[in-house]
């Protein structure tokens, strides 16, 4: 095979993808529930389908409440505060959040927003 016929080829195949991939709603899009195809599968209609239950849309349980943040700390204070002592010590402010598993601000958890400020405090 030449080049010539190989980049043909390969744009044949990226054309093909391309159509193939317009066919599918965007990523964006929350699919519907299932809905069974009859048409190969006989049986499988007859089977009741229950969309799937999502962790993010359950309702919490009655009387409970789930707080995002503890003793009164949000993440933009600690945003702040990351900010603030990154521009005076880059090292213990990496050291901070690598004590906490993580690398990043929004990677730790509410639960430690109050140790972390102490320790970036220290």
């Amino acid at each position: 095979m030449s080049l010539e016929q190989d980049m043909r080829d390969l744009k044949n195949a990226l054309q093909e993808l391309t159509a193939t991939l317009k066919a599918f709603p965007p990523a964006s899009v929350a699919p519907k529930a299932f809905v069974p195809d009859v048409t190969h599968n006989p049986e499988q209609a007859k089977a009741e389908v229950a969309p799937p239950k999502s962790e993010l849309t359950s309702a919490p349980a009655a009387g409970t409440t789930a707080p995002l943040t503890t003793a009164g700390i949000d993440y933009a204070q600690v945003a702040k505060a990351i900010t603030d002592t990154f521009k005076v010590d880059r090292a213990k402010t990496i050291a901070a959040l690598a004590k906490f598993g993580a690398a990043k601000g929004p990677q730790l958890k509410p639960e430690d927003y109050a140790a972390f400020l102490k320790e970036l405090a220290a």
